[in-house]
């Protein structure tokens, strides 16, 4: 059975090599530094999870030069965003230990990945403008964000009056993971019930086909149920890895910002298709 999306593909050998000795001085440079990770730290990640998407939108719509197209496929461009947030957080480690300001982690991270989205959205925008047919779709960028807010909100509030321990130890993490999966199934569902895409993973494919047995399916679609599922799962994981985050701050927070990149990269890459590649 196939589990992956489809159209993934290892990049040249180069590129391939390239990506390896970039990640693997880049995790031993944070591993020898070894930085406390806080919730803080895992919000500031977000942009960058946001730019992964819209970098791989970019090179789906033949945007990005082709001496460099190959870092920025799928999945080479998971690896390519790790290393260039890596570059913003490493100096940013040593500068924070020189000073005694941990602060200035999440802050430099933050500052970098959001001037890496807006500079994206720029390029997605000017192309777009570019089109005949793009005035519809210039407002899927930001109804998605507010969107998946709106699904976030409540969800958190009762995962808030019934787990208030868990939510209280996840920090800020905890909504952003919520955040981050509501957004990929708000876009999902929008891409799928009001634009006309499909849907190259297997597993919501299945999820979305089974929704349209039911007898909402004329009503609200099919693409509901895979936002249900995925706010369902978010919340359970925030409440399953509250504890490991008090235990052990830096992997619990790393792993919060794993879930959360797992939403939130797919999510930015179908909202910038909506804008940038609505025949791709």
């Amino acid at each position: 059975m196939q589990i992956l999306p489809s159209g993934l593909a290892i990049p040249p050998l180069p590129y391939t090599i390239t990506l390896v000795v970039l990640t693997a001085s880049s995790v031993a440079a944070l591993y020898l530094l070894d930085p406390p990770v806080t919730s803080r730290q895992v919000l500031a990640l977000a942009p960058w999870m946001v730019a992964g998407g819209a970098f791989h939108a970019l090179e789906q719509a033949d945007l990005i030069p082709e001496v460099l197209s190959h870092f920025f496929a799928a999945p080479a461009v998971y690896v390519t965003t790790f290393v260039l947030a890596a570059a913003v957080w490493i100096p940013s480690v040593v500068r924070a230990q020189m000073l005694d300001d941990t602060g200035r982690i999440a802050r430099n991270l933050a500052v970098f990945g959001t001037a890496s989205v807006l500079a994206l959205a720029g390029v997605a925008y000017a192309f777009a403008l570019g089109r005949v047919d793009s005035t519809t779709a210039l407002v899927w960028l930001p109804l998605g964000f507010l969107g998946a807010a709106v699904l976030t909100a409540p969800v958190y509030y009762l995962l808030a009056l019934t787990r208030t321990a868990a939510v209280d130890r996840a920090g800020v993490a905890g909504p952003l993971v919520v955040y981050a999966h509501a957004l990929d199934g708000f876009s999902t569902a929008m891409g799928v019930d009001v634009i006309g895409t499909g849907e190259r993973t297997p597993i919501p494919r299945r999820i979305m086909d089974f929704a349209e047995t039911l007898p909402t399916y004329p009503y609200v679609g099919k693409g509901w149920l895979f936002a249900a599922v995925k706010l369902a799962v978010a919340a359970g994981i925030v409440v399953l890895l509250a504890d490991l985050v008090e235990d052990e701050p830096t992997q619990g927070n790393l792993l919060f910002a794993f879930v959360a990149a797992v939403g939130m990269g797919p999510a930015g890459n179908n909202l910038f298709l909506f804008l940038i590649g609505p025949a791709l």
